[in-house]
């Protein structure tokens, strides 16, 4: 009896640390091109803004009513791994845009709460 309320005491004591949000969020700096969920990283270069603003309002809007809205998601430059922004209107107009966000980061779900954007202003070649 002993050995079964050791067992089930260390069971609830791992439970509690594994609900814990306190380890899946954390704060960084990211930078990255705005697309939408079902495009992904096609979307990692200037252009096709449009495309991007379209998938996000659904297929209604362009005659193809069986498209569900897109979210925004971030595909970063370092490893092209896709976040999903859980405050898009903080990215409006800037769809299809290299950016570069401040954000807090949930590991769990791959999302982000972008608290500060800034373009990055590609470099022309002569």
């Amino acid at each position: 009896m002993k050995y079964l309320y050791v067992a089930f005491s260390m069971l609830l004591v791992g439970i509690m640390l594994l609900s814990l949000p306190a380890y899946s969020d954390k704060k960084a700096t990211l930078r990255g091109w705005i697309s939408d969920e079902n495009c992904g990283a096609l979307h990692t270069k200037p252009g096709r803004e449009d495309c991007i603003r379209k998938c996000r309002r659904g297929g209604a809007s362009a005659g193809h009513p069986e498209w569900l809205p897109q979210r925004l998601v971030l595909v970063s430059d370092s490893d092209q791994k896709i976040w999903i922004i859980e405050n898009p209107e903080s990215l409006d107009g800037r769809e299809g845009r290299h950016v570069e966000v401040r954000a807090i980061l949930d590991l769990a779900k791959a999302s982000i709460q972008i608290s500060r954007v800034e373009e990055i202003q590609s470099s022309a070649k002569p």
